[in-house]
C-alpha cells in the first residue's frame, strides 16, 4: 500500500458500508474507506494509504451525523477490535447485515424468492464464550488482560466486556489484579471463558504447568465470589490436548439446552456464541426443512450435535459427519445416551469423496466454517438430494456455494438472517433450497 502524508485531509459524502461495516466514500473515480462512519454523514478523514484506487482514512471528525449515529456504550470501544458496529442503533445494523446478505447473493445470480424474519435477540451480554488475551510485562510490572486492538496485535486493557456476561468471574481488571499475585504469571496466555447453561468455565492456556500454589492463589480467589452458576478452572498446557479441570474436585459436566435436550459440550468445543439466538435458529431450522418420520438425513459439519440431535428427534436416521475425531466421538456417545438414530462419521469435507459410502439422503442440513463447503456441493448435485438447508456464517462463501447448486437447478425458497453476533458486522444466514425438476 503506497502511504499518505498525515496532513493530507479531505471532507467526504459517505454513501454505503463495506461488507466489514466500514464507510464508503466516492470521488471522481477513487474511493474511500472510513471506519466508524455511517451512511449520510460528511465526515473529515486524515489519508493513511492508497492500493489503486482505494484509500484508507481515519475518521477525525463528524461533520453532519445520521440519525442512526448512537453512542457507543463500551468505553474501550476506539482501541478494542472486537465490535465495530457500536455506533450503529441496533436497528440499523440488522439492516445492514441484511441488505449485505442480499447484496452477496444478488452478485452470484441467486434469488430469494423470500425473506424470512431476521432472529434477534439481547443487543448486550449475549456471548458466552470468548478468548481474552493475557500479558505479563517485567519491565512495566503489569499485566495486561483484554482483547486485540483493531489491525493490531498489541492488547487492549479491558475491565468489563458488555456483550459478554455480567458475571462476577468475568471482571478482567480483578484478573489483572490476580495474575499479577502468581509467580508464573509470566507463563499465561490467554484466558477463556465458556458459560454454559449449567456452569462458567474458566480456561488459563498456559505456556506450562502452573505450580501447586498458583493454582491455589486461583482457587481461592475464584471460592470467594459470588456467582449464581458454578465456577470452574481449567488448564491447557498443550495445544494438541483438550483443557483439564483443576477445580473443583467434582465439576458439573457442562451443557447447554437445545430442543429442550441438555447436549455437552466441553470448554474447547466450537459452540455457537450465542445462546439465545441459537436457540430460535435450531427451530427455525426444523421448521425450514421439517424432516418425516420415515427420513434419512445427513449433517455435514455436525459439531457436537446442535443440529443433528434436534433432527434425530424427528426421522428414521441422521448421518453426522465431522472431520474432527473428538467431536465424531462426542456426538456417538451423545446420541447413545440420548437414544437417538444417529451414526456418526469422521470424514474429510474439505475434497472430493468423503460421503461416497453414506445412503442416499432425503434432505441434507449443513453448517460449515467460515470458507464454506465447496468440497461437498457436487455431491450434493451429483445425489440430486430433494432438500438442503445451508447454513452459514459468511456471506461470501455461501454465495458462491449456492451458486453452484442453482446453476444446477437447484430453487431456493427462502432465506433469512440470524444477528448471532449484535454490535458486530458479522452475520449469519439460513437457506433453504429445493431441487429442480429436469
Amino acid at each position: 500500500m503506497k502511504p499518505a502524508s498525515s496532513s493530507q485531509r479531505l471532507t467526504l459524502q459517505i454513501d454505503n458500508l463495506t461488507s466489514d461495516g466500514e464507510g464508503v466514500a466516492r470521488r471522481n473515480r477513487d474511493i474511500y474507506f472510513v471506519p466508524g462512519a455511517l451512511p449520510g454523514e460528511e465526515v473529515e478523514v486524515v489519508l493513511d494509504g492508497r492500493r489503486r484506487k482505494v484509500w484508507q482514512t481515519r475518521l477525525l471528525n463528524i461533520i453532519q451525523t445520521s440519525d442512526q449515529r448512537v453512542q457507543p456504550q463500551c468505553p474501550h470501544y476506539q482501541r478494542c477490535g472486537g465490535c465495530d458496529l457500536q455506533h450503529l442503533a441496533y436497528a440499523g445494523q440488522v439492516s445492514f447485515k441484511q441488505d449485505r446478505v442480499a447484496r452477496e447473493l444478488m452478485r452470484q445470480k441467486v434469488d430469494v424468492p423470500e425473506w424470512a424474519d431476521a432472529i434477534t435477540g439481547q443487543p448486550w451480554h449475549y456471548r458466552r464464550k470468548a478468548r481474552l488475551g493475557v500479558r505479563s510485562s517485567k519491565e512495566r510490572d503489569e499485566v495486561f488482560v483484554g482483547f486485540r486492538e483493531a489491525a493490531s496485535k498489541h492488547l487492549t486493557n479491558i475491565d468489563r466486556c458488555p456483550v459478554l456476561d455480567d458475571n462476577p468471574a468475568l471482571d478482567w481488571a480483578w484478573w489483572r489484579e490476580l495474575i499479577q499475585q502468581l509467580q508464573g504469571r509470566a507463563v499465561i496466555t490467554q484466558i477463556e471463558p465458556l458459560l454454559a447453561d449449567n456452569a462458567l468455565a474458566l480456561v488459563l492456556r498456559v505456556l506450562k504447568p502452573l505450580s501447586a500454589a498458583d493454582q491455589q492463589v486461583l482457587t481461592d480467589a475464584l471460592q470467594e465470589l459470588a456467582s449464581d452458576v458454578e465456577l470452574q478452572l481449567w488448564l491447557k498446557t498443550d495445544k494438541d490436548q483438550p483443557p483439564h479441570c483443576v477445580w473443583p474436585d467434582k465439576p458439573q459436566p457442562l451443557h447447554h439446552v437445545v430442543d429442550g435436550m441438555e447436549l455437552r459440550i466441553q470448554p474447547d468445543d466450537f459452540v455457537q456464541v450465542n445462546g439465545a439466538v441459537n436457540r430460535a435458529m435450531v427451530e427455525q431450522a426444523m421448521t425450514w426443512l421439517a424432516p418425516g418420520e420415515n427420513e434419512v438425513l445427513w449433517d455435514l459439519f455436525a459439531g457436537h450435535g446442535n443440529f443433528s440431535m434436534p433432527l434425530a428427534k424427528r426421522c428414521s436416521g441422521v448421518f453426522a459427519v465431522e472431520g474432527d475425531e473428538t467431536m465424531v466421538a462426542s456426538l456417538s456417545q451423545q446420541s447413545e445416551k440420548l437414544a437417538l438414530p444417529l451414526q456418526a462419521k469422521c470424514a474429510d469435507l474439505s475434497g472430493q469423496g468423503g460421503l461416497a459410502d453414506l445412503p442416499q439422503p432425503d434432505a441434507v442440513l449443513l453448517d460449515p466454517p467460515r470458507a464454506g463447503a465447496a468440497g461437498v456441493m457436487n455431491e450434493l448435485v451429483e445425489r440430486k438430494v430433494p432438500r438442503v438447508l445451508y447454513v452459514s456464517c459468511d456471506a461470501a462463501t455461501l454465495a458462491r456455494d449456492l451458486n453452484v447448486l442453482v446453476a444446477a437447478g437447484y430453487k431456493v425458497k427462502k432465506a433469512g438472517i440470524m444477528d448471532m453476533f449484535p454490535q458486530t458486522h458479522h452475520v449469519e444466514t439460513m437457506v433453504l433450497l429445493e431441487a429442480g425438476r429436469r
